[in-house]
């Protein structure tokens, strides 16, 4: 027997299926914040369906989309014969995948794990399921779900972007240390929406090594890309180059068609409506304490 789990995430609802009797309901803690009662006469944007079982199972494909590292997980994307999609998930070896299913509109999806898998591998796939198919089910939704750190103060949200090992969570922990009334909102996939003609930042339940699954919003205050430097130096960003600076931090699959224009139309919305920079940096107070000045508009934090 199954339960059904629903869980709402910067406003769109998604629901989980697993055996009710499996422990693995106990470990998905980080979803807890995010947990809702079940939504009358509202349609979740996908289901995900969990196959404990040990299983075979493995429609045909016939053309392999693409394959690549998303930090700890290795990715490889199939077109199956039925017209859907099938995702090999994978934690370093990459010989035992755990095979996601899913409908072309990734709506619907069932993932199977392998018959050598352990309790963490599990948890570890099922958060990257989930992920991917609420990145895909909310692309033509004005939505984004960004690799980033984010810091809350004074009610706004302040999103650090850049490459892996950068220093976005380095450059969080110096404005929790030096800028007063800072709060970590969340530090590894925050999500962006816009709303009307405002865009918003929440927290979500995936953040990476640092435990922080806050069921949050604030106003997006700026976006702040940042990048290794021998000195600090700050420019705003406007235009093509701001759209540039974004994009690369954006989970999706641009090669569809209908994502990738769900993704440009939100995120030439979001560079019309927020302020955006490149903080060339040091891992030091200075740097937080010039980029603090600078995107809050007021010189709060001494160096």
């Amino acid at each position: 027997m199954n339960s059904i789990q629903y869980y709402q995430v910067a406003g769109h609802i998604f629901r989980l299926q697993l055996p009710t009797e499996s422990p693995l309901w106990k470990k998905l803690d980080n979803y807890a914040p995010f947990s809702i009662e079940n939504p009358e006469n509202v349609e979740p944007i996908f289901t995900l369906q969990i196959t404990e079982a040990p299983t075979s199972y493995e429609p045909e494909t016939n053309k392999c989309i693409g394959e690549f590292d998303c930090d700890a997980a290795y990715l490889k994307l199939f077109e199956t014969t039925d017209g859907g999609r099938m995702f090999f998930i994978s934690q370093g070896n990459k010989e035992k995948a755990y095979h996601l299913y899913t409908t072309t509109d990734y709506r619907s999806a069932s993932l199977y794990f392998p018959a050598d898998g352990n309790e963490s591998l599990h948890i570890f796939a099922i958060n990257n399921a989930m992920m991917l198919l609420y990145a895909f089910a909310t692309a033509t939704r004005n939505t984004l779900l960004i690799h980033a750190s984010v810091i809350v103060n004074a009610r706004k949200g302040y999103v650090f972007l850049g490459r892996s090992g950068t220093g976005k969570s380095t450059h969080s922990r110096l404005w929790l240390n030096h800028v007063a009334g800072s709060a970590l909102l969340n530090d590894d996939n925050p999500v962006i929406r816009i709303i009307g003609k405002t865009a918003y930042v929440y927290g979500s339940p995936w953040s990476g090594k640092t435990p922080c699954y806050k069921n949050e919003e604030a106003s997006l205050g700026g976006i702040v890309r940042l990048s290794q430097a021998p000195r600090n130096e700050i420019t705003h960003l406007k235009g093509v180059t701001a759209y540039a600076a974004i994009t690369p931090s954006v989970s999706a699959m641009r090669w569809e068609r209908q994502m990738a224009d769900g993704i440009h139309a939100t995120l030439a919305a979001l560079t019309a409506c927020t302020d955006i920079y490149h903080l060339e940096c040091l891992p030091d107070k200075a740097a937080a304490c010039l980029c603090s000045d600078t995107v809050r508009k007021e010189r709060t934090c001494n160096a």
